[in-house]
């Protein structure tokens, strides 16, 4: 078992054992990565039940970046410590959505993963393939990134690059490597477009078989499904409630993936017209791909006899390259260089795989978990602001129970968050204000935020020379307000939120892995209050 210590804040409150009295909850953040890998643990009666939530850091990207490359390793110690610290057996696997900063320790540390006893499974509804809506939105994304890995070359097959010429050009090279940056939050790209698949899926029977190992964050969902124990999966949906546990003392609300398209499409907060952007449309897709297919007719001549591909007739083409000695090519590529447009297409591309970005984190299980006592764990993985605004459009549980229980609205849950796991690492787009954060008014309020600045800052292109802004500066500032600094983060420092947590008053216990500045984990353990 990983060895654990005790910092000078569990003093504040007294904690116990699987083995001791009283009842426990335990929230384990894995650090040092940009990614979500939390272990939470319910200890009660002598018994205890370890819920996984995500495995995985950002590490595909930019392996050429220091910080970012040091962190590779780093996800092994993190698989092998969840190996050892739980014996190899977990009682529920939460997997929030399909991208590799939050799954990727199932791809790169599989051989640990096959030893795991795994007995549920959660996902969202978006990952049944029994489900038609679900199967639309996958079909969508999967067009969408084919045509994307078309664009950047990736899967080629040892096929020459069509865009090779277009890459000389700085700005397009600059677009090609965002958007290969961004598809690498998917592992490999295999998109699902087997022949009568979707007609198979809505009959109940999948078209996928599992790839062991597997290769995509799809293909570790579809692993997932097959490990837990006797086929113990659960597709949620919102205003869906789940009681798991010791004795089934805990209760999840299942907040989102919404199911109405409005609030699934809505990725930004409303500020104007131009901060608004939607979800992946045939239209986006299908203009990309001729346009690919325009473009590769230049790299393989076996294209250029099919007039399918083309949008004009033969007597208005013209294709030739930077080496011609055609006046009218070398007038365009040298004489009125500032004047091209070859490559103004691009930016629709960049375009196309931003909302496939989105359009997945708005996918995310968003879990509002009770413990005993009434208190709420906040779990929202990468919801970005169409799924919390999602989470007011019904009660929780969405229909009355049968005795006449009470339902609750998002707000009056919300109301009783005493842990929040900060959504996307703390970006601008991922914590809603007024119908999120600000509903947060317990005094108890603390929060984990799985980023390292460090990381976010190497992710820069000439557009975004600064990298990502993680955390963001008014959300972070707000959130020390809110929880009067009582944050842990995956590149804190160590003193100040030991500090932080060992003041009086607080619900919280803070434990480190070990006694160094860079622990592997923080936890966080509070004493459940009376039913």
């Amino acid at each position: 078992m990983a060895r654990r210590t005790t910092t000078k804040a569990a003093a504040h409150p007294a904690t116990t054992s699987s083995t001791g009295s009283g009842e426990t909850i335990t929230i384990r953040m894995y650090r040092q990565i940009l990614g979500d890998c939390f272990l939470l643990t319910h200890d009660y009666d002598g018994r205890r039940f370890r819920a996984l939530v995500d495995c995985g850091a950002l590490q595909c990207i930019g392996a050429s970046k220091p910080n970012t490359k040091a962190a590779v390793a780093h996800i092994g110690a993190v698989v092998d410590d969840l190996f050892a610290d739980t014996g190899g057996e977990l009682d529920l696997v939460i997997g929030t959505h399909e991208h590799y900063d939050h799954l990727s320790g199932f791809l790169l540390h599989f051989d640990v993963w096959q030893k795991f006893t795994i007995k549920q499974v959660w996902l969202a509804w978006t990952e049944d393939y029994t489900d038609s809506v679900a199967n639309d939105i996958r079909d969508k994304k999967s067009k969408g990134l084919a045509a994307l890995a078309a664009l950047v070359g990736l899967g080629a097959e040892g096929k020459p690059n069509p865009f090779a010429l277009d890459r000389t050009n700085a700005e397009i090279d600059d677009t090609v490597t965002r958007i290969s940056d961004l598809l690498q939050f998917y592992g490999e790209i295999d998109p699902w477009q087997a022949p009568g698949g979707q007609a198979l899926a809505a009959a109940g029977r999948t078209p996928r078989v599992p790839k062991v190992p597997p290769r995509s964050c799809l293909d570790v969902f579809d692993w997932l499904k097959s490990k837990a124990a006797d086929g113990n999966v659960t597709y949620l949906s919102p205003g869906q409630q789940k009681v798991f546990g010791v004795d089934n003392r805990l209760k999840a609300s299942v907040f989102g993936p919404p199911r109405t398209r409005d609030r699934l499409l809505k990725l930004d907060p409303t500020d104007g017209p131009t901060r608004e952007t939607y979800l992946v449309r045939p239209d986006d897709v299908n203009a990309l791909d001729v346009t690919l297919k325009l473009r590769a007719a230049q790299a393989d001549t076996a294209m250029t006899d099919d007039p399918g591909h083309y949008p004009f007739a033969e007597r208005f083409r013209r294709w030739e390259d930077e080496t011609s000695t055609d006046a009218v090519a070398a007038l365009y590529y040298k004489g009125q260089a500032k004047r091209r447009i070859d490559g103004t297409w691009l930016g629709s591309a960049d375009t196309l795989a931003l909302k496939i970005d989105g359009d997945v984190n708005n996918t995310s299980l968003a879990l509002a978990i009770e413990v005993p006592g009434r208190d709420v764990l906040l779990f929202p993985a990468d919801a970005q602001v169409g799924n919390w605004l999602s989470w007011h459009d019904q009660q929780y549980p969405a229909t009355p129970v049968p005795l006449g229980g009470a339902q609750e609205s998002a707000e009056q849950i919300l109301a009783r968050v005493i842990f929040y796991k900060v959504g996307h690492h703390g970006s601008h787009n991922a914590t809603a204000r007024l119908q999120g954060l600000e509903m947060m008014t317990s005094p108890d309020l603390v929060a984990m935020m799985p980023v390292v600045e460090a990381i976010a800052r190497e992710q820069v292109t000439k557009t975004n020379p600064d990298g990502w802004a993680m955390p963001y500066g008014d959300l972070y500032a707000r959130l020390k307000d809110k929880t009067a600094k009582r944050i842990v983060r995956g590149d804190g420092d160590r003193a100040e939120e030991e500090a932080v947590f060992a003041a009086p008053g607080g619900r919280f216990a803070l434990t480190y892995s070990d006694n160094g500045p860079n622990p592997l984990w923080a936890e966080l353990t509070t004493i459940c209050r009376p039913a």
